[in-house]
């Protein structure tokens, strides 16, 4: 059956500014600031099984570094000199190659994701009959580390207004209508890295200016 959005609840919206798009962080109490960043190719999840178009892991790292290079707080490696760098770093587990390549490219840390599904809508702005559904797992890895300092997860599957209206932030962010899955993913994104610069932007507790 196909799927109508309701957009005749937007009038709330002017009270909405609160909602924020559903990121959950964990991360450790003793985070460092980050003054510079490289930001690893994102990857496929090797843990879910499930299937992802070829073009997400190039679109997903393409906004990943868009929404990072954004941020004041760091700077961000040159993504040639991360590519290059990565060429030398042998396989190993994620973590690992991310904490190695911040500290062969002499960065405070690595960003790095994976992508749990990436699932586009069927149908249209309008009405579908499957809505576009994401999910993108982000780690931070300090230089040298192999366990991430950092980590957010975002999953989601858009809902209509009628069903659930904390999906308010979906029409502010991504406006009304249903929205693609390149859009759903954006919106994350953006959250994750903003709430890592917030983490990072300053010194942890208790160190020194």
């Amino acid at each position: 059956m196909r799927r109508v959005l309701a957009v005749g609840l937007l009038a709330v919206a002017g009270c909405s500014r609160a909602l924020t798009p559903p990121v959950t962080v964990s991360a450790r109490s003793d985070l460092p600031s980050v003054r510079t960043l490289a930001v690893m190719p994102v990857s496929p999840s090797p843990s879910t099984g499930a299937v992802t178009p070829a073009e997400a892991p190039a679109v997903v790292t393409r906004m990943l570094v868009e929404a990072a290079s954004r941020q004041t707080v760091w700077s961000v490696v040159d993504a040639k000199k991360t590519q290059a760098a990565l060429g030398s770093i042998p396989a190993d587990a994620l973590d690992s190659r991310a904490g190695a390549l911040a500290a062969r490219l002499g960065s405070d840390a690595t960003l790095a994701a994976t992508i749990g599904f990436y699932r586009e809508r069927v149908g249209s702005a309008y009405g579908v009959s499957e809505p576009a559904s994401v999910s993108i797992q982000f780690f931070l890895v300090l230089a040298g580390e192999k366990q991430p300092a950092w980590k957010a997860d975002y999953t989601v599957t858009q809902e209509p207004l009628a069903y659930n209206l904390w999906n308010l932030w979906g029409v502010e962010r991504g406006g009304p209508g249903w929205l693609a899955t390149d859009d759903l993913a954006r919106i994350g994104i953006d959250e994750a890295v903003r709430r890592l610069a917030l983490a990072v932007g300053a010194p942890a507790a208790g160190t020194g200016p």
